[in-house]
């Protein structure tokens, strides 16, 4: 029974896998069932076992997207001590990389469909919450320590979280004056606007 029930979580994990790679190259409204499908070398009746609905397959696939990162963004931080470099880190590791990048193209569909759909705006306010925690305490760390300027990290990290996201989707859709280098700058100059300049 167990066997049965570990093997039925990992074809699931990988057909959310697939459903967010499908999603991010073709967009949620042109992913078909036998995209999924083949990405995950498995059935079409798997897919729509799993995912009865488009909707039900972005939010596994932007759940599952965020638990990757945040798995990783968990083990980075904790070895950084010096709080803007883990500042810093935390930034780059949450921003988008490229042009279509396929988390962020996943974070387009999740804003775009969540404005009408209720349960798709809880999963959004979820996960959006849980990165401002995140970042509230990041820098709530380095106040802590002398090294940030800070009266209030939840409104300070909604204003870094704002501009993160902002210049993230400039990225993503190719804007000309944009590059990951760029983008790192800029929400670094914005960190030091709200919580003073890096101390040397």
């Amino acid at each position: 029974m167990a066997t049965r029930r570990a093997k039925g979580v990992a074809r699931e994990e990988l057909l959310v896998d697939a459903a967010a790679q499908a999603i991010a190259e073709l967009g949620l409204a042109n992913v078909r069932v036998c995209d999924v499908a083949e990405r995950a070398q498995m059935s079409a009746g798997h897919v729509t076992y799993y995912f009865p609905s488009k909707n039900d397959l972005l939010m596994l696939a932007i759940r599952r997207s965020e638990e990757v990162l945040l798995a990783e963004v968990e083990v980075e931080l904790r070895e950084l001590s010096e709080p803007w470099e883990r500042l810093t880190r935390l930034i780059e590791l949450s921003a988008a990389q490229q042009r279509g990048d396929p988390g962020w193209v996943l974070w387009f569909e999740v804003w775009s469909r969540a404005a009408l759909d209720p349960a798709l705006a809880v999963v959004h306010g979820e996960l959006d919450a849980q990165w401002r925690a995140i970042l509230s305490e990041v820098i709530r760390y380095g106040g802590e320590r002398g090294a940030f300027d800070v009266v209030d990290p939840e409104v300070t990290a909604s204003l870094l979280s704002a501009t993160i996201d902002g210049l993230s989707v400039q990225l993503t859709v190719g804007a000309s004056d944009m590059d990951w280098d760029r983008l790192i700058e800029l929400c670094l100059a914005a960190a030091q606007a709200y919580l003073g300049p890096r101390r040397r």
